[in-house]
């Protein structure tokens, strides 16, 4: 549910979106209507802003994670609650399109291919891969490129074209 209201509150305030709108809500239908037949996920205290600029290699290759104080424009309430942790995957794919598009030079299929070796590298360290909840994921990762379309139209007009690339990426639903 909340998730439709911020792509309903988005729509209205970034009209480029509207077009895709009735597509993006498919992914928030189909977790409702699993939740509606009785699906549950495990929630746990999650980053809540996670991205590449969040993580930290030292000199001696290990990788540290930092601002755990979850996306800032939220109230701390919310931030605090359980989630499942695919939000935070989430947040990471979305972030490879953003480093892709700052290298300046188009290099077909490269964050294609982050986004995949991030989610075999989460399930080889985890042990479950967040691409076999494909309902669950899209609809995390929708909901991240609505944020995003959001936060560029009022603070970075010239990357829009990013999360709007996610969005009419992600309008379209992978075949079952």
């Amino acid at each position: 549910e909340g998730m439709s209201e911020r792509l309903a509150e988005t729509a209205r305030a970034v009209p480029l979106l509207r077009p895709y709108a009735p597509a993006l809500r498919t992914a928030f239908t189909a977790l409702a209507d699993l939740a509606a037949e009785g699906r549950t996920w495990t929630a746990q205290r999650v980053h809540g802003d996670l991205h590449l600029g969040q993580c930290l290699r030292s000199p001696d290759g290990q990788w540290s994670l930092i601002d755990f104080e979850g996306e800032p424009a939220k109230p701390l309430a919310e931030r605090r609650l359980p989630q499942p942790a695919v939000r935070d995957v989430a947040g990471m794919l979305r972030s490879f399109d953003y480093a892709a598009h700052s290298a300046g030079v188009r290099v077909p299929g490269w964050a294609e291919s982050c986004r995949a070796a991030y989610c075999a590298g989460y399930a080889a360290a985890g042990g479950h891969d967040p691409r076999t909840d494909p309902v669950l994921l899209r609809a995390y990762e929708t909901d991240k490129a609505v944020y995003e379309v959001l936060y560029e139209a009022r603070h970075r007009p010239d990357w829009l074209e990013v999360p709007l690339a996610a969005v009419r990426r992600l309008s379209v639903p992978e075949p079952a």
